[in-house]
C-alpha cells in the first residue's frame, strides 16, 4: 500500500489542493445525484424477459386491475339500497347498477371470439347437447327464458348461444359467474343472495401501481365512504381493491421507513456518542459514509434515467458495511502516533475487503431485474465511494496524536473475542451440527417464496374481503396462463374448434336446431346467428398480433398475474443460486490473490460458508424465506461477513509475524460495525409490513451468525495451519 502512503505525504503539504479537488468533485456529484428521477414499482425486482413486459401490460388492461369495490354489510337490503344511493350523490362515478348494457356487450365480444372461450371439457358437454333429445330440450329452455316477463334483453343471446355454450365458459358471463348462485339483483343492485352484501364499483384511470396518484383517490373515497355510513348507520361502508392496496402498502412502507430511520439513528447516534470519547470522530464517520452514498446515487444517474427508490431504501444496508471503512481508521488511529502508521496497518485489510465486497454485488449486474441491476451498480459504487473518500480524504482530516489517547468506550471483553476461547470449536461444533439437523428436518420446506402476494400489507379485515373475492375468482379462473402460453392456448382452441365442427358437420346441424325451434314453436331465423357462426369458418386473426389491450379481454377470466409472478420469481431463486456461486468465486479468487497465499485465502473465506450454513438453518428453524426483497440482503451479509474475517486474519497474521497485537482494536471495530447494521436494518423487525419484517429479521439473523462466525471459525483455523506449519 506504498502508493496510497505516498498519495498521503503528497497531499500533507497541499491540502489547498486536495480540498479544493474535494469540493468540486463534491458539486458535481451532487448535481448528478440531484437528476436522479425515481419510481416505487415492486416488479421492478422480477426478471425484465419479454414475456414478463408483455404480460404485465396485459394485466394493467384488466378492469379489474384498476377496479376499487365499495362493499356495504347491513341487516336490510333496503337499509343497504339507500347507502348505495348516498354514495352515488357523494361520488356520481361510482357504477352502483348492475351493468346490462355492459353485460350484453360483454356477451357480444364473447361470441364473436367464442372457440377462444371454450376449453376441452365444454366440447365433451357440447357433445351431448347436440344429440336429438337434448337440443329439444335446450330449444324448449330458450323459449322459456325469452317468454319470462323481464328478460327480454336476453333475446340476443339465446339467438346467439340456443345451446347454452357461454355457461360453460367460466366467467365470460360476468365477474364472478363461476359463483351466480350467491349472487343475485335487488332493485337492480348487485347483492349477495343472503343480501348481507352489497357492492358498487369505482375504476381507478391511474391502473392498480400507480400509488401516488391513487393515493388522493382512495383517501377521498375513503372520506365519502365514512360520510355514507354516517347518513346510514346501519350499514358498514369500506373498500378494496388493487390500488386500495397498493395505496396502503406505499403508507405502510413510508410510516415504517420513517419511524424505522429515526430510531435507527437515534440508536446508532447514542452508541457513536457513548464509544466515541472524541465528537469530532462522528462527525467524520457520517461525512465519510455520506461521501460514499453521494458518489453511488451519481453512479445511478449516468447509468440509468430512472431508478426505483426502493433500491435507495434497501440501500440503507449499506450503511454497516460503508462504515467499516472510517471506523476502522479512526479507532485503529487511537492507537498509533501518526497517520501513516495507521494507513500502514489498517489500509490493507480495508482495500482487499473493498474489492472482495465490491465484486461480489457487481455480480448483480448480468441479473435480467432492472432493480437488482441498480442495486448492484449503486452498492458497488458507494463502497468505491467511500474507501476513496477514507484512503484519499479522511487522512487530513484525522487527528493527529502525540501520544495514545483514552481508548473508545467499550466493555473490555470485547478486545477478547477472537482471542483463545477453549469452547470456541466445541460451541461451533454443536452450532454446525445443530444446523445440518435443522436442514434435514425441514428439508421440505422451501427457502425461498415465490409468491409477491405475502408482501403485501392489509388489515385483518381487507385479508378476510380478498379471501371472499378470491374464493369466487378460484372458480371461474380454471387452468391460469401466462402471456406466450396464452398464445400459444388461443391458438389451439382455434384448431380446435375447427377440427370440432368438421367432425360433426355444422351444416347437419344448423338444419337440426332449426328443426327443433319449430317443433318448440320458435321461429327458425332467430337462431340464424348461431347457425351462421359454426357454419362459416372462423376468422379470429393473427393471436400474435393481438395487442395487450386485446389479450386482456380475450384472457382476463383465465390470465392470472399470480402465477406469472410465481414463475418469474422461481427464475429470481435461480438467479440467486447464481449469485451465490459468483459471489463465493469472486471473494476467493480475490481474498487468494491479495493475501497471495491459498491457505490464508480458505481461512478468510470458509467461515463465510459455516456462517451461510447457521443462516440456512436459522430461517428454516423460525420459518423465515427469502422473497424477492430480503433476496438482497444475501449479497449483503456476504459482504460484510468477509469484510470481518479479513480483519480478524490480518489481525492474526500481524501477531504472528511481528507479535504486534492489532486484532483487539480491529474486533472493537467490527463489533461497532455490526452493531450499527443491526440497529440500521434489524430495528424492521417491529416494522407492520411485511417485506420490511421480512428485511429485519433476515439482517437480525444473518449479521448475529456472520459476527459469531468471524470471531470463532478464523482463529481456530488459524491455529491450525500454524500448528500444521501451512504458515510463515
Amino acid at each position: 500500500m506504498s502508493v496510497i502512503s505516498r498519495l498521503y505525504v503528497f497531499f500533507a503539504s497541499r491540502k489547498r489542493w486536495l480540498f479544493g479537488l474535494l469540493g468540486a468533485l463534491t458539486v458535481c456529484l451532487l448535481c448528478l445525484a440531484l437528476s436522479l428521477r425515481y419510481k416505487e414499482d415492486i416488479f421492478d425486482f422480477l426478471p425484465s424477459d419479454s414475456d414478463y413486459s408483455e404480460s404485465m401490460q396485459v394485466f394493467t388492461h384488466l378492469s379489474e386491475a384498476s377496479r376499487i369495490v365499495v362493499i356495504f354489510e347491513g341487516d336490510h337490503p333496503d337499509s343497504l339500497c339507500r347507502a348505495i344511493d348516498a354514495l352515488a350523490d357523494y361520488y356520481p362515478e361510482a357504477v352502483t347498477q348492475v351493468d346490462i348494457d355492459g353485460f350484453l356487450s360483454r356477451l357480444d365480444f364473447v361470441y364473436a371470439h367464442l372457440p377462444y372461450f371454450l376449453s376441452d371439457s365444454d366440447y365433451a358437454v357440447f357433445h351431448r347437447r347436440l344429440a336429438p333429445d337434448s337440443l329439444r330440450a335446450s330449444l324448449l329452455q330458450a323459449k322459456a327464458l325469452v317468454a319470462s316477463p323481464g328478460t327480454s334483453f336476453l333475446l340476443p343471446a339465446v339467438a346467439n348461444d340456443p345451446l347454452r355454450l357461454v355457461p360453460l365458459s367460466k366467467g365470460v358471463s360476468g365477474r364472478y359467474a363461476g359463483a351466480q348462485s350467491l349472487f343475485t339483483s335487488y332493485d337492480g343492485y348487485m347483492m349477495t343472495a343472503d343480501h348481507r352484501l352489497a357492492f358498487a364499483f369505482v375504476d381507478s384511470p391511474y391502473g392498480s401501481t400507480e400509488s401516488a396518484r391513487n393515493g388522493d383517490l382512495v383517501r377521498s373515497l375513503a372520506s365519502v365512504c365514512k360520510q355514507v355510513q354516517a347518513d346510514v348507520p346501519s350499514v358498514s361502508v369500506r373498500i378494496l381493491g388493487a390500488p386500495v392496496i397498493a395505496v396502503g402498502n406505499a403508507d405502510c412502507i413510508k410510516r415504517d421507513t420513517l419511524w424505522a430511520i429515526l430510531l435507527s439513528l437515534l440508536l446508532i447516534g447514542a452508541l457513536l456518542w457513548y464509544a466515541f470519547p472524541v465528537k469530532r470522530d462522528i462527525a467524520l464517520i457520517f461525512l465519510s459514509v455520506g461521501f460514499g452514498w453521494l458518489f453511488g446515487m451519481a453512479a445511478l444517474a449516468m447509468a440509468f434515467h430512472e431508478v426505483s427508490a426502493i433500491v435507495l431504501g434497501i440501500g440503507a444496508v449499506l450503511l454497516g458495511i460503508a462504515v467499516n471503512y472510517p471506523l476502522h481508521l479512526l479507532v485503529h488511529q487511537r492507537y498509533t502516533l501518526s497517520v501513516a502508521q495507521t494507513l500502514q496497518e489498517v489500509v490493507s485489510p480495508l482495500v482487499i475487503g473493498n474489492i472482495t465486497t465490491v465484486g461480489a454485488f457487481l455480480a448483480l449486474l448480468p441479473l435480467q431485474a432492472s432493480a437488482l441491476r441498480q442495486l448492484g451498480l449503486f452498492a458497488a459504487a458507494n463502497l468505491v465511494g467511500t474507501i476513496v473518500f477514507c484512503v484519499l480524504f479522511l487522512p487530513h482530516l484525522m487527528r493527529v496524536h502525540t501520544s495514545p489517547v483514552r481508548d473508545i468506550c467499550l466493555p473490555a471483553w470485547v478486545h477478547r473475542l477472537p482471542g483463545r476461547h477453549y469452547f470456541a470449536p466445541l460451541l461451533l461444533a454443536v452450532l454446525l451440527a445443530g444446523s445440518a439437523v435443522v436442514m434435514v428436518a425441514y428439508r421440505q420446506r422451501p427457502l425461498f417464496d415465490p409468491d409477491v402476494s405475502h408482501l403485501n400489507y392489509m388489515t385483518a379485515r381487507q385479508r378476510a374481503d380478498f379471501a371472499f373475492f378470491e374464493g369466487l375468482r378460484a372458480d371461474t379462473y380454471g387452468e391460469a396462463y401466462t402471456l406466450s402460453q396464452a398464445r400459444s392456448e388461443l391458438q389451439r382452441r382455434e384448431t380446435l374448434w375447427r377440427d370440432f365442427w368438421r367432425t360433426h358437420d355444422a351444416d347437419s346441424v344448423a338444419a337440426a336446431v332449426s328443426a327443433a325451434a319449430q317443433e318448440a314453436g320458435l321461429r327458425p331465423e332467430l337462431f340464424a346467428p348461431f347457425c351462421r357462426r359454426i357454419s362459416e369458418p372462423f376468422a379470429g386473426g393473427d393471436v400474435n398480433a393481438f395487442s395487450p389491450a386485446e389479450m386482456a379481454a380475450l384472457w382476463q377470466w383465465r390470465f392470472d398475474v399470480a402465477a406469472l409472478n410465481r414463475r418469474m420469481t422461481t427464475i429470481l431463486s435461480d438467479n440467486f443460486d447464481y449469485l451465490g456461486l459468483v459471489c463465493s468465486l469472486i471473494v476467493l479468487v480475490f481474498l487468494c490473490l491479495c493475501f497471495r497465499s491459498l491457505v490464508l485465502g480458505l481461512i478468510a473465506f470458509v467461515p463465510m460458508l459455516f456462517s451461510w450454513l447457521i443462516i440456512v438453518a436459522l430461517m428454516h428453524l423460525f420459518g423465515l424465506q427469502f422473497n424477492i426483497v430480503n433476496v438482497i440482503l444475501a449479497t449483503f451479509i456476504f459482504g460484510q461477513g468477509d469484510d470481518y474475517t479479513i480483519f480478524v486474519v490480518e489481525g492474526l497474521l500481524a501477531q504472528h509475524r511481528t507479535g504486534k497485537r492489532l486484532l483487539p482494536q480491529f474486533s472493537r471495530s467490527i463489533l461497532l460495525s455490526a452493531l450499527i447494521m443491526l440497529m440500521a436494518i434489524g430495528v424492521l423487525v417491529f416494522a407492520r409490513h411485511p417485506a420490511m419484517v421480512s428485511l429485519g429479521a433476515v439482517t437480525f439473523v444473518g449479521m448475529s451468525s456472520v459476527l459469531f462466525v468471524a470471531y470463532t471459525v478464523p482463529p481456530l483455523l488459524f491455529r491450525l495451519a500454524c500448528h500444521w506449519r501451512l504458515i510463515r
